[in-house]
């Protein structure tokens, strides 16, 4: 720990400095938050179940430098359980889904945020680094004067450990790429298409999924079988173009965060570097859709929540094997009916459906390897 805290330039503050240590929300998963005071500044504690002095931890972890990330401090040690804590600049609004209709009033208002959020995970990518719990609850905001917004991405660190077990599922469902309920290995594109969750969450004002139970194992197949949030009311194409592009089934059609930061970079910035003249006829196109959705009236898409919903990431009661082997089965009775629907039609048919034959049989290879 202390050769981790020094390479990084951290700080280690003795427990007994802090003052006003009070819980700050329910537990997380695998840690425990609370807020504090040192010297007069409020922080923020994350108290870590997991966390030991094994160089095998903290060799995973690394401290980025970033205006769109939380910063952290340092590291104390609470001293009734010895399990060490990390501190971290305190945000006055929470997470995202709890500021999202303060942040996302007007079109300008959600183009400029998510390019702090993208810009952020761009960071993260940048590093060669992955987010391992990228949700909205993982997104903070801080109000500095009325209307004046910073976004910060917290969470990059941990949960690396966790993630570990081939078959475990941990995080919040709505957010996980299909690969990753699959039990494949997080990647930078499994960020964009969390990424994308959060882009419908700013038309919708509400989490993805809303209307369905999160600790289920039948949303997991819906997601693993491509089923996707509807598209609101009112979006512009070109918003709903990119989203799609995010949530893609296939990872690697996933644009990167890079990509994503010039394409919103370019929605937002033509006012003050270009002419509308000047620009090509693609982008004016696009601008003009969002121009023309502020000036109606936008109503946030409102459904009853389930009860079921969970915004905290936790262990879910199912795995990545139970899961495949389900869409092993189901893709298995699709390949045997349209065999048996191919014998009683003629050639023609077979043929016409060779190509869906073709694309089961090779969903069965790779969901069999899985289990």
């Amino acid at each position: 720990m202390d050769q981790f805290i020094s390479k990084n330039k951290l700080k280690w503050i003795p427990y007994d400095k802090f003052e006003n240590i009070n819980k700050y929300s329910d537990k997380k998963g695998f840690s425990t938050i609370y807020e504090a005071k040192y010297k007069e500044i409020k922080v923020i504690l994350k108290d870590f179940d997991y966390l030991n002095n094994s160089n095998e931890s903290l060799n995973e972890w690394k401290i980025i430098d970033s205006d769109k990330i939380i910063r952290i401090y340092g590291f104390t040690k609470n001293p009734d359980t010895l399990n060490y804590i990390l501190i971290m600049e305190y945000t006055n609004k929470g997470n995202l889904r709890k500021c999202l209709t303060e942040i996302t009033k007007t079109w300008k208002q959600k183009l400029f945020n998510l390019y702090k959020i993208i810009d952020g995970l761009n960071d993260i990518h940048k590093e060669d680094l992955i987010h391992y719990n990228f949700y909205d609850d993982n997104i903070l905001c801080h109000e500095y004067e009325e209307n004046m917004y910073g976004i910060y991405i917290s969470d990059y660190l941990g949960l690396h450990q966790l993630t570990k077990s081939l078959n475990n599922i941990y995080g919040i469902i709505p957010f996980m790429a299909p690969e990753i309920l699959k039990g494949q290995s997080y990647t930078q594109a499994s960020n964009i298409y969390s990424f994308s969750m959060i882009m419908w969450e700013f038309t919708s004002g509400i989490s993805p999924f809303n209307d369905k139970a999160h600790d289920n194992l039948q949303l997991a197949l819906d997601i693993c079988k491509g089923e996707c949030p509807e598209i609101i009311k009112n979006t512009p194409q070109c918003y709903v173009d990119l989203m799609e592009k995010c949530w893609n089934e296939d990872p690697l059609k996933r644009p990167s965060a890079s990509k994503i930061l010039n394409i919103i970079k370019n929605w937002i910035s033509f006012p003050l570097e270009k002419k509308i003249e000047d620009i090509n006829e693609e982008l004016k196109s696009n601008i003009m859709e969002f121009i023309n959705a502020s000036s109606n009236n936008y109503i946030n898409h409102i459904v009853n929540s389930y009860s079921q919903i969970y915004y905290t990431s936790h262990l879910h009661n199912f795995t990545s094997k139970d899961l495949n082997e389900i869409l092993f089965l189901k893709l298995k009775q699709e390949l045997f009916k349209l065999e048996k629907i191919a014998e009683i039609n003629n050639q023609n048919f077979q043929n016409e459906h060779q190509m869906e034959k073709n694309n089961l049989q090779i969903q069965l290879v790779q969901l069999k390897a899985n289990i």
